[in-house]
């Protein structure tokens, strides 16, 4: 498998940078995030489409700037951040890594710009032509959300949703340092939640649209947060490098048949 130049999978303290990085990641985003849906939804006729970008028409415009601009600097740095987690099977699940470093390759390609860019880029466009004609904002987002939107976001789970199947496997099947129990870091154990506190408070709120806006921010901060916290040891690791590598010589040392 191509370690595109990682020559130490199982470097504890760049693995600890990366998760650390990781949650820096997050708090960007998260901020960026909160940015974009802190405000009470507006009253809008039309479909999903336009319930998705009610919002907007409440925001300030530095709110979507910011936002949109958070979002990408912390999308990407989560991106690079994951790169930790790819460490962590890459010895013992070449498979497994393979795929989860495809997914990050996807992220870092589609959710900074492609995705969060995208999305406040067309609330800023929707905000400001819903208040000159509300019915051209109607008939003009569908299809922005179509052709711009959708496709992306479809890609970015064809990337991103094996990733997060993998880094599941890897935890709960022992291909990493951690016991198997680090399997609930992941994005849905902190997204759920999030989206549940949204709806508790109120989704058309100005807290409860922010905190729900932030939902995918807060999953990936349990993700990182959560591998952190619980960081094995440096024995641990070398541990389980050893033991690695004693089962590979020991599968390489299998005697062939003689024909």
């Amino acid at each position: 498998m191509n370690t595109i130049g990682i020559d130490d999978n199982l470097d504890r303290s760049r693995i600890r940078k990366l998760l650390v990085i990781g949650l820096l990641g997050c708090a960007l985003t998260g901020a960026g995030d909160f940015l974009l849906g802190y405000a009470e939804p507006a009253e809008v006729a039309g479909g999903a489409f336009e319930a998705v970008l009610a919002t907007a028409i409440n925001l300030s415009d530095g709110a979507l700037f910011a936002g949109g601009l958070l979002g990408v600097f912390g999308l990407f740095i989560e991106g690079l951040a994951f790169f930790g987690i790819y460490r962590l099977m890459a010895d013992a699940a070449p498979h497994y890594a393979h795929v989860f470093r495809s997914g990050i390759f996807f992220y870092l390609w589609l959710a900074p710009v492609g995705c969060h860019m995208n999305m406040a880029l067309i609330s800023y466009f929707y905000k400001r032509l819903w208040a000159v004609d509300p019915m051209a904002a109607h008939d003009a987002v569908g299809p922005l959300f179509l052709a711009f939107c959708i496709p992306l976001y479809v890609l970015l789970m064809v990337g991103w949703i094996p990733l997060l199947v993998v880094q599941w496997k890897a935890f709960s099947e022992g291909k990493t340092p951690y016991p198997a129990y680090a399997k609930w870091f992941n994005l849905a154990t902190g997204a759920v939640p999030t989206l549940a506190l949204s709806f508790l408070l109120g989704a058309n709120t100005a807290i409860g649209s922010g905190i729900g806006t932030m939902f995918l921010s807060v999953g990936n901060a349990v993700t990182f947060g959560g591998l952190l916290a619980t960081l094995p040891s440096e024995e641990r690791f070398q541990e389980f490098h050893t033991g690695h590598v004693v089962d590979a010589v020991m599968q390489n040392a299998q005697p062939s048949s003689i024909a």
